[in-house]
């Protein structure tokens, strides 16, 4: 078990608040849990903004066609939705057309037809590098306003207007497209006498929380509260209504990150081109309603289209789990045949064994399971400068490799690496695979991957309280990107035969409960675990010495039928000897 108390850690258990906070970097504790509209930037600091709301002006004024093209994720789905509702809230005569992608493609891809009628397209939360399709559509005559928070490989895109706060001096450059989105409705909203940009604050939240920005950056972070607070979106409140048992009723950044934004994901990765239609048309509430026949039953009802993309979305997010499972059993067997897992980075061909939609998902399983960063590799189309691979890169938590992106780019090996420090998209050139692996082993030959902890607070077992457990779980709406859920280290916890209980269906869990009526809990458990090999066949009667362990995990409470129990969840432990 490898730890470490957080450097600058107070280790203050009178103050959590201000430890967890400063520990996460964020030194005027006391104004980030006081955010108000202060902390809001100005659009106008924004380039191209003023451009992009003329140009927009002018075609509602002549009620111009225009067409919106949907990324391929929540932000995308999120932004587009609102730029779509937007106009319909303007003008519900003005002619409006949208294109999906078919699959995890971004931005204009060859796929992605646009209408020859439309005059102005919109590309929210993509678009700032697709030059050369932006040129093609301006010969045509067609206006295009990109508004993406990606950043820009070459210089600005001379034939689109980029409202973009990477190539700008805006200065969050933690927002997602949905939020340039956001503000470029409020200076439509400005220049038009409107009111309507603040409706789409639930959208804003949503699609920053998906797009897992950086939570400690103020703006953010305040317009992502204020979008929580005031959820007004149907689809939103349908996916929080079918989630509200796993979110145990409570709506925050952690709950919808876990229970609503994997719905949607699983749709745009898996859905078929009629569900991720009904999909965006439940976004921009189109308030259909459908005949429905519950499984069991013989009667027809009505279900609206919030309710119906809700439960599909359920339905794709179960077969996306078992595709994904089945898939990493095979990548599995391909790491340990051939060892891969000895290299810094696992580098994976996975061309015959898994969907590109899904590459993501597996990647993350396999770099949590090894504790290495991992690339799983696709075989693209043959190229005029050679055979291609591209495919999904993921870091595991806890890494000691802050920014996995920036250190594949700093290879200068890889035709492009873009997205987010610890999950991107990625396309390398066939010949040069061996050679990324070995200058990756090199320099990261010092480099151990064991996986290791960064602990916010660490005392004995005699000083865990009940109060400092509900402390720390009475923060749960102040955890998001960039502000984790503090680990805590515990030692030498005894541990009688007694206290513990062996569970789960495979017999994978273990249960200590004290007779201080605290619970530590460990699931998953593996077949070398010590308590479970220690007391899983063991006889009651049996004398088993007492044991002490150190424990770093989690705190929560844990309701079981009314019935409050103050519990750790063990993330690893050791025996103390």
């Amino acid at each position: 078990m490898r730890y470490r108390l957080i450097e600058n850690s107070l280790n203050d258990v009178n103050n959590i608040q201000k430890t967890i906070l400063l520990n996460r970097g964020i030194n005027d504790y006391k104004t980030y849990l006081n955010l108000n509209d202060n902390y809001l930037h100005d659009y106008r600091l924004l380039k191209n903004i003023d451009e992009a709301v003329m140009t927009f002006i002018k075609h509602i004024e002549c009620s111009n066609k225009i067409h919106i093209l949907v990324d391929c994720d929540v932000d995308g789905y999120a932004s587009a939705s609102m730029m779509y509702r937007y106009i319909k809230s303007i003008d519900g005569n003005i002619p409006v057309s949208y294109s999906l992608h078919s699959g995890k493609q971004h931005g204009l891809s060859n796929e992605i037809n646009i209408p020859i009628d439309a005059k102005l397209l919109i590309i929210p939360d993509a678009g700032t590098n697709d030059f050369e399709q932006c040129k093609v559509l301006k010969n045509k005559g067609m206006d295009i306003i990109i508004l993406d928070h990606h950043l820009c490989d070459e210089g600005e895109n001379p034939y689109a207007i980029t409202v973009n706060n990477q190539i700008c001096d805006y200065p969050n450059k933690n927002l997602c497209g949905a939020g340039i989105v956001y503000k470029f409705l409020q200076a439509i909203d400005d220049e038009m006498w409107n009111d309507y940009s603040d409706d789409y604050l639930d959208m804003v939240a949503l699609a920053n929380i998906s797009d897992v920005m950086d939570m400690r950056e103020f703006e953010t972070r305040h317009l992502v509260n204020l979008g929580i607070n005031k959820i007004r979106s149907k689809l939103f409140k349908a996916l929080i209504e079918k989630q509200s048992y796993s979110m145990n009723d409570h709506i925050n950044i952690t709950t919808i990150q876990f229970y609503i934004t994997p719905l949607l994901n699983a749709m745009i990765r898996v859905g078929d081109t009629d569900e991720k239609d009904l999909l965006f048309r439940a976004f921009i509430e189109t308030d259909e309603v459908f005949k429905y026949k519950k499984r069991g039953t013989t009667d027809e009802v009505d279900e609206d289209i919030y309710t119906r993309a809700a439960r599909l979305c359920t339905n794709a997010k179960s077969r996306q789990g078992k595709t994904v499972d089945k898939a990493v059993v095979e990548i599995h067997k391909l790491i340990d045949a051939d060892q891969l897992y000895k290299n810094k980075v696992m580098f994976v061909n996975v061309t015959d064994v898994l969907a590109s939609t899904l590459t993501g998902l597996a990647a993350i399983k396999l770099a949590e399971y090894y504790n290495r960063p991992c690339l799983l590799l696709r075989k693209q189309e043959d190229e005029s400068n050679g055979i291609l691979y591209g495919g999904s890169g993921r870091n595991f938590d806890d890494s000691p490799l802050d920014s996995f992106r920036d250190f594949l780019n700093d290879l200068n090996i890889f035709e492009f690496v873009n997205g987010h420090p610890s999950a991107f998209g990625f396309s390398i050139d066939r010949k040069n695979i061996t050679r990324a692996i070995k200058t990756a082993n090199e320099k990261l030959s010092d480099v151990d991957f064991t996986k290791y902890y960064n602990v916010d607070f660490e005392l004995g077992y005699e000083e865990l309280t009940i109060g400092f457990i509900k402390d720390i779980c009475d923060l749960a709406d102040m955890y998001g990107h960039g502000v984790k859920e503090p680990y805590v280290l515990i030692k030498y916890i005894p541990v009688n035969a007694c206290d513990i209980s062996i569970m789960g269906k495979t017999q994978n869990t273990w249960k200590v409960t004290d007779e201080n009526g605290f619970a530590f809990i460990k699931f998953n458990c593996g077949d070398d675990d010590l308590i479970i090999n220690t007391y899983k066949d063991l006889e009651e009667t049996a004398d088993v010495p007492v044991k002490y362990l150190n424990v770093i995990g989690k705190m929560s409470i844990n309701n079981f039928k009314g019935i409050l129990t103050p519990q750790i969840v063990v993330k690893d432990y050791e025996e103390v000897r």
